[in-house]
């Protein structure tokens, strides 16, 4: 698994805990929409930026501000690997 699709692919798996099923599609969106870029192509240097957008929206779906908390440690922990 080349090194782009494994962020991807944690930064999934980060946010279907809080979003089930639909989380795939939810980070497709915020990974073409914010940051231009196709799921594949995502960086470490695309994390926080995602991060950002992904709070965000979590923030209009999710009223427990303790969820998206811990969805974003989650990623600040990916951003850091």
């Amino acid at each position: 698994m080349n090194t782009s699709h494994r962020y991807y692919r944690q930064v999934v798996r980060a946010t279907e805990e809080y979003l089930g099923p639909a989380a795939e599609r939810f980070v497709n969106r915020q990974i073409e929409f914010r940051l231009g870029k196709t799921p594949e192509t995502i960086e470490r240097s695309d994390i926080p930026k995602l991060k950002e957008a992904i709070g965000t929206a979590l923030g209009l779906l999710v009223k427990d501000q303790e969820i998206i908390t811990q969805a974003m440690h989650k990623i600040d922990l990916i951003a850091k690997e």
